[in-house]
């Protein structure tokens, strides 16, 4: 029974990597998604590059694939396409190479006259907003970012913790700024014995808070999110997983 409990809280573990990766995934999209039509704004449409020889065969198969398997799901459609386009001999696939070639001349073209058109000052708006946004979004992004990996919190330190005690004692019709006001001047006028319980609990959650922190890093290791990763902590994993293969 113990191991089984085991095993599916490892299962649980993993189903919750995989969601906190998906929402990431999807919030990445959007912020994508918000940066192109802020450009759209700024910007006239810009060509789009023509589809790769590989969609190109993908596009002339499917309506026989489907005519065979009228309920073929796409993802099926592109798996059977690339096994078949991986068995083409250079000749089958010719027709597909220079229908490519051919819109990517047009398109290239298309991008010049594209390229000419913008103005400077069109150019330096975009660049503008583009950093304005890159910005705003990095600051708002990473906090998203770590609250959908699900990162462990700072804990209070000891004023925080001493307020923390004294929020079921406030005075409902007392602003909150003078509350906070009022509790900071007390704070400051306790005895270093009288702090010690707090400053007690403070360094009880910050080591707590460092093994959790710690435990959630290597989990983002083992999910390939090393980017939120402290390199004293990448190191320490690279180094125990070299011992581990010794």
């Amino acid at each position: 029974m113990v191991y089984f409990g085991r095993f599916i809280f490892l299962m649980r573990s993993d189903n919750l990597l995989r969601t906190r990766n998906c929402l990431l995934n999807l919030y990445q999209n959007a912020s994508k998604c918000t940066l192109n039509r802020l450009k759209d704004t700024i910007l006239p449409p810009k060509p789009k590059k023509p589809e790769p020889p590989f969609l190109l065969y993908v596009k002339h198969v499917k309506p026989i694939f489907l005519k065979e398997t009228p309920d073929m799901r796409y993802s099926l459609i592109l798996k059977r396409a690339s096994k078949e386009w991986a068995e083409l001999d250079f000749t089958e696939k010719e027709c597909f190479i220079d229908q490519y070639n051919t819109k990517f001349e047009v398109y290239k073209n298309e991008l010049k006259e594209y390229n000419d058109s913008l103005t400077d000052e069109q150019r330096q708006l975009w660049k503008k907003k583009k950093k304005e946004y890159e910005k705003i979004n990095s600051d708002v992004g990473n906090k998203r970012k770590y609250e959908m990996l699900g990162k462990p919190k700072k804990p209070p330190n000891a004023y925080f913790c001493y307020i923390s005690s004294k929020k079921n004692n406030k005075n409902p019709d007392m602003p909150s700024k003078e509350w906070i006001k009022l509790l900071t001047t007390s704070w400051k006028e306790l005895s270093e014995a009288e702090k010690e319980s707090y400053i007690t609990k403070a360094t009880q959650l910050q080591t707590q808070y460092y093994k959790d922190l710690e435990k959630w890093e290597m989990e983002m290791i083992q999910s390939g999110h090393i980017d939120v990763v402290r390199s004293k902590i990448l190191t320490k994993y690279k180094n125990t997983k070299k011992e581990n293969k010794e």
